[in-house]
């Protein structure tokens, strides 16, 4: 479980959270997720640190490294219109991928499909090398979304983090993320329900996902 200092910056929700994701788990017929949806603004993302680079690499390229997704689920995400973005740096060498795209995609941990506004990207999957990270791969892979983002003119990037991974809340909330919502998944054998979703209640192995429009956050940080 997390610690004192965890539970105070996760709150009641994100430590009941964790507490039933684990039982769930163990329970096995039953699954069960929470998580919070962020909207980063482009205006909050880091400028290029010295000396490295981010730039869209193909599936073959990318087919020459080991990464956190395997060759099925890298070729998934092409397939749905997703960018992935490399970092390298001074020496040249390959440091960690993101991966971006401005269509609809669908989430194979749970049946849902994303869908962002025009303003907005989906950013999913950041991956550093572990030898790099103690570096800069981090914020230059996020200043090469925010590259990108500018040439397909959105100023929003957002993603879905389960509410108890409180490093990625934290590193986000450090480029003033803004929360837009949350949502719930409850699993049980082949059905799946989220209250947020459209529908409601779908079955995971047949049919088209439940949808989750992602909504735009109030603030006008991005413009800033």
């Amino acid at each position: 479980m997390p610690d004192y200092t965890a539970i105070k910056l996760l709150g009641i929700a994100g430590v009941l959270s964790y507490a039933t994701a684990r039982l769930a788990t163990k329970a096995g017929v039953i699954g069960y997720s929470r998580y919070t949806l962020v909207a980063v603004p482009v205006s909050g993302m880091p400028k290029m640190p010295r000396g490295y680079r981010v730039e869209p690499i193909s599936p073959e390229a990318l087919a020459k490294f080991t990464i956190d997704a395997n060759v099925e689920e890298q070729a998934r995400r092409f397939a749905q219109g997703l960018t992935c973005l490399a970092a390298y740096n001074a020496r040249d060498e390959f440091v960690g991928v993101t991966w971006v795209g401005t269509g609809p995609f669908d989430e194979s941990m749970v049946h849902l499909r994303f869908v962002v506004p025009e303003t907005a990207i989906w950013d999913t999957g950041l991956w550093i090398h572990p030898d790099h990270r103690l570096g800069r791969a981090f914020a230059a892979l996020w200043a090469g979304t925010a590259e990108w983002m500018h040439a397909k003119g959105r100023v929003w990037s957002m993603s879905w983090i389960a509410d108890y991974n409180l490093p990625s809340l934290l590193s986000h909330r450090r480029m003033r993320s803004a929360t837009v919502g949350h949502i719930t998944t409850v699993r049980f054998f082949r059905w799946q329900y989220m209250a947020e979703g459209i529908p409601k209640f779908v079955r995971i192995d047949r049919g088209a996902p439940a949808e989750m429009h992602m909504p735009l956050p109030e603030s006008s940080l991005a413009l800033a």
